[in-house]
């Protein structure tokens, strides 16, 4: 029983929840909902975020024994060859379901998707920010995946990938700060442990800022309503401002930046529901 909770844990369900929110939600503006293919779409997106979930813990392993010591792998309550049989069970069930779909969500799942989620560990966690925006996208690429997986074409879904791509990527960039000392262990080049907290500090305000007069564009442009303008000043602007303003300072330490990760992972969550609001 502990194996199975081990396994499921290892899976992030918060990460998994977030991702298959992103697919109905995508589903529901795009006038997909009843669409046969949904049920494909959300497979192929729930095995590969928990199949590289596994692939992270398990190329990470080192560095979590000091970021992360509580995490399933390195605290012993899954063996790490578990961890492999499973991940490649998920990459091949998504890869399968990924036959059923639209050549275009097909192409956007195998060729551009499925690599950066392969490569990220090994190769784009190591480029400084490259990582991040990485990382970032892959929650937005959802959303354009689950256009073009049940309609074939992708039109209405740029505007939320955006908005999903910047606020995920400006997380990745805060959990960054936070895990410096392991980082350095694992000797990655992260924009952080580069270019120091301050510089990162200062990058993440500009990078905010640039959220929250970006995403207001839709709303001063007409595209999108009240609700939506309402939900995304009180759930997501105002906290991520708050947050890197006035939370976090140039004294601010890791430990500050890991009270941060935590605003921005339930902005994030608060985002998907702007992202939502903008079909009302």
């Amino acid at each position: 029983m502990n194996r199975i909770f081990a396994g499921i844990q290892i899976l992030r369900p918060l990460n998994m929840i977030l991702s298959l929110l992103a697919v109905f939600i995508a589903a529901w503006l795009g006038n997909g909902i009843a669409s046969p293919l949904l049920p494909y779409t959300a497979l192929v997106v729930l095995c590969f975020a928990g199949a590289s979930n596994i692939l992270n813990d398990v190329l990470d392993i080192h560095i979590d024994e000091i970021n992360r010591p509580e995490r399933v792998l390195t605290s012993g309550r899954l063996q790490i060859r578990d961890a492999i049989l499973l991940m490649s069970l998920l990459y091949s069930i998504g890869i399968m379901a990924s036959t059923y779909l639209h050549p275009l969500g097909r192409h956007i799942a195998l060729v551009l998707v499925l690599p950066l989620l392969v490569l990220y560990t090994p190769l784009f966690k190591r480029l400084p920010f490259i990582g991040n925006l990485v990382v970032g996208s892959i929650l937005g690429l959802v959303f354009i995946f689950t256009e073009g997986a049940i309609h074939g074409v992708v039109d209405k879904m740029w505007i939320p990938f955006c908005l999903a791509t910047t606020l995920s990527t400006i997380r990745e960039l805060v959990k960054d700060a936070a895990d410096i000392e392991g980082d350095t262990v694992g000797d990655l080049q992260t924009f952080p442990r580069k270019y120091g907290l301050v510089a990162t500090l200062w990058f993440l305000r500009i990078l905010t800022i640039c959220l929250c007069f970006g995403a207001t564009l839709p709303y001063f442009e007409g595209w999108y309503g009240n609700y939506y303008f309402f939900l995304l000043a009180g759930g997501v602007a105002i906290p991520s401002l708050y947050a890197v303003f006035f939370q976090l300072n140039e004294e601010s330490g890791s430990e500050d930046f890991v009270k941060t990760a935590q605003v921005f992972k339930v902005t994030t969550i608060v985002g998907m529901v702007v992202i939502l609001s903008s079909g009302f």
